[in-house]
């Protein structure tokens, strides 16, 4: 375990917060926890104040020395305080100079001591901690506070923003701790094994606690000093979410949503034509048949596995089968409905068939409803964002190619928060199915086809097109061309799906995470994704720029390109992960050939580009290339295999641009690529051909 420096008190005192609906509810759950923690402390003072006094009599017969021990702690926002225990060593000198924390077989520790231990009772003279405000009953325990100065400082600082307290989840599945060190090396064994995991269950419990996980703290920490139990191992879900909490999450609660519902589902039943309304049947029959309704939909969800089932991340399998409940509690609403009129057990006649439908059909589709509140009002707030974005130009607009799997998976993407804000889905082009042109599929329009390309990004000043076609097929090199318009720029699925990894695993705490970062989408979209290098925007934003620089003060800029050859069939038979490592591995190598003021770019999937700056003669580009074939001699080892790569080298001294009559700004950089190469491939046919 790294040590730190010890940071003061101030340091970890986050006065920041912001009011607002979570700073309120994070008060009254505080309030509430502290209410809670001081009548308890103050009944269970009073209440123990015998078993106290006869323990005190009993330490004083055991040894020599003081009832209590005060140990100083550290505590809330790291601020020390004195805790208060019954004293369970000897009376000496060894017993403060020895390690920190104790063995079970630790000699310090008298034979009361070791009974005390045992049955925790040394732990509950700390409710007087708890009345005065420095514990709570449920809390990280307080550590010593040299070893709470070696803890990271974030692990410091979130632990610490909570009061310690006398039991907690960690207590529990630790409550054999000494058993669990030797005396041999006793610090070294806690601080390497123990304290890492034990810093991390506190830190889940920080995150996590409630009123009702703490109840399963105390319960638990009951639990184990019963004998039979103290030796069970308790899964350490169970502790967080013990059976409090889960019988009010999973069936409490749940059974009063389903109440509620079915009382306003029943009362509204009753003012359907031919019943009478309420004053009819009276408020305890109707009262009832909500009771009835949910103890029956509750119990069969229980029955069938409904009530483990985390309804924000449900499934549609879950909702069918809630909806099957439904049906079925409807069906024998009917057959009690059948036998009250047959058998006649109540005075009220029974309610129409109409009515019992009716309830079943509503209360089943409130049911649902209520359990996928969440889930609803997020899909609201996603369509009124939707239209908000179609409405104002909020985000760059983005045209999706392809209308298959990839589109799905870039649609829920770019619907993340992370993206939200930086781009608006427009629609989708396909090549597939002309038929589908012009309808919604998918939530998207399906704007044409990749031919359409031109006008609809003029139509809808689109600014980002998204391929979702895999990498190496040929289409993409079609798009890129398509995208030459200004300002229009081709993103693959692949480069979107690299950056939501990265995201996804970062730390959230982390305060520099990348897509966080000021310009780092902007960054992405001009530069490739596997070697990092600028790619055809920027480069050709450069070429524009040196053609500029080179007319005003009389140099000229050449173009050396690079063509791989095999590099798609390495990908074929070694996969994409084998190619883009050896892509990364090449580009290094040839990022060592250009000058400093030179710009290596990668125009395709196995072309690169170097752009030369102020170049005197022809020899100085001959000067790169011998560079590049030199470099294109040496094999690359690429994870345990080996590549000797080839490729067409052409080189262009951009001598005819800067006097060309159309414009600097309508010079490419591809169409000199085309033109070179075309050249190069037609001079190999004739040397084969002779």
């Amino acid at each position: 375990m790294s040590s730190q420096t010890y940071s003061n008190r101030s340091e970890f005192v986050d006065s920041s917060q912001s009011f607002g609906p979570g700073f309120v509810y994070a008060v009254g759950r505080n309030a509430m926890k502290r209410c809670f923690d001081f009548t308890m402390a103050l009944t269970g003072l009073i209440l123990l104040a015998p078993v106290f006094a006869y323990i005190s009599i009993l330490i004083k017969r055991d040894s020599p020395g003081p009832v209590f021990f005060w140990g100083t702690r550290m505590g809330k926002n790291g601020k020390p305080f004195r805790i208060l225990k019954f004293r369970t060593m000897y009376e000496t000198p060894e017993s403060y100079k020895g390690p920190r924390v104790t063995a079970e077989q630790d000699s310090r520790i008298t034979p009361l001591g070791h009974w005390l231990r045992d049955t925790k009772l040394n732990e509950f003279p700390q409710l007087w901690n708890v009345l005065i405000g420095e514990m709570s009953l449920v809390g990280p325990r307080p550590e010593d506070v040299e070893i709470a100065k070696t803890w990271p400082k974030d692990a410091f600082k979130e632990i610490l923003s909570v009061r310690p307290g006398i039991t907690s989840p960690t207590s529990v599945l630790y409550h054999d701790e000494e058993k669990m060190l030797s005396t041999d090396n006793l610090m070294g064994d806690y601080l390497r094994r123990i304290l890492p995991d034990k810093m991390r269950l506190d830190r889940l419990y920080v995150r996590n606690y409630s009123f009702f996980s703490d109840l399963d703290a105390i319960f638990w920490t009951i639990a184990i000093i019963i004998p039979q139990l103290s030796k069970a191992k308790i899964p350490e879900g169970y502790v967080f979410a013990g059976p409090i909490s889960r019988f009010i999450n999973r069936y409490v609660s749940w059974f009063l949503l389903d109440f509620l519902v079915a009382l306003v589902v029943t009362y509204v039943s009753s003012y359907l034509p031919g019943i009478g309304g309420p004053s009819y049947y009276g408020p305890e029959y109707l009262n009832a048949t909500a009771l009835i309704l949910a103890l029956l939909f509750s119990g069969i969800n229980a029955l069938i596995g409904l009530d483990r089932v985390l309804w924000p991340m449900a499934t549609m399998d879950d909702a069918i089968r809630l909806t099957i409940s439904s049906a079925f509690i409807t069906s024998m609403l009917l057959g009690v409905h059948y036998l009250q009129t047959i058998y006649h057990w109540l005075s009220l006649p029974p309610l129409p068939i109409r009515v019992i439908v009716f309830i079943g059909a509503v209360a089943g589709f409130g049911f649902l409803a209520m359990r996928y509140r969440l889930r609803i009002l997020s899909t609201i707030a996603h369509r009124w964002v939707d239209w908000r974005q179609g409405t104002s130009n909020v985000g760059e607009r983005v045209l999706i190619v392809g209308l298959g799997e990839g589109t799905k998976i870039a649609k829920y993407l770019l619907n993340r928060h992370m993206f939200r804000s930086a781009f608006s889905v427009v629609g989708v082009v396909d090549d597939e199915n002309p038929s589908q042109h012009g309808m919604r599929v998918q939530g998207s329009w399906v704007l044409g086809s990749t031919k359409d390309i031109p006008d609809l990004i003029k139509r809808f000043d689109i600014g980002m097109i998204l391929s979702t076609i895999p990498l190496y097929e040929p289409e993409n090199e079609r798009l890129l061309e398509i995208c030459q318009i200004p300002r229009t720029r081709l993103v693959f699925l692949a480069d979107l799906l690299s950056m939501a990894e990265r995201e996804v695993t970062q730390p959230r705490t982390q305060a520099n995470s990348q897509l966080r970062k000021s310009g780092y989408l902007e960054y992405k979209a001009m530069h490739d994704d596997v070697t990092d290098l600028p790619n055809r925007y920027l480069l050709q934003d450069r070429f524009q720029r040196s053609l500029s620089y080179a007319k005003r003060y009389g140099t000229k800029p050449a173009l050396v390109f690079v063509e791989l050859n095999e590099i798609i069939k390495i990908n074929e038979i070694f996969g994409q992960k084998i190619s883009n490592l050896l892509l990364k591995n090449l580009a290094d190598r040839l990022d060592g050939c250009k000058r400093e003021s030179d710009t290596l770019a990668r125009l395709g999937f196995d072309k690169f580009v170097f752009l030369l700056e102020n170049v005197q003669s022809e020899r100085e580009t001959e000067i790169i290339t011998q560079r590049i074939k030199d470099t294109l001699t040496k094999p690359i080892q690429v994870d345990g295999h080996e590549f000797l790569l080839d490729a067409q080298i052409g080189s262009y001294l951009c001598q005819d641009a800067l006097n060309t009559a159309d414009g600097l700004e309508n010079i490419e950089v591809v169409q000199y690529y085309d033109s070179i190469m075309s050249k190069i491939v037609e001079t190999k046919k004739e040397m084969v051909i002779s």
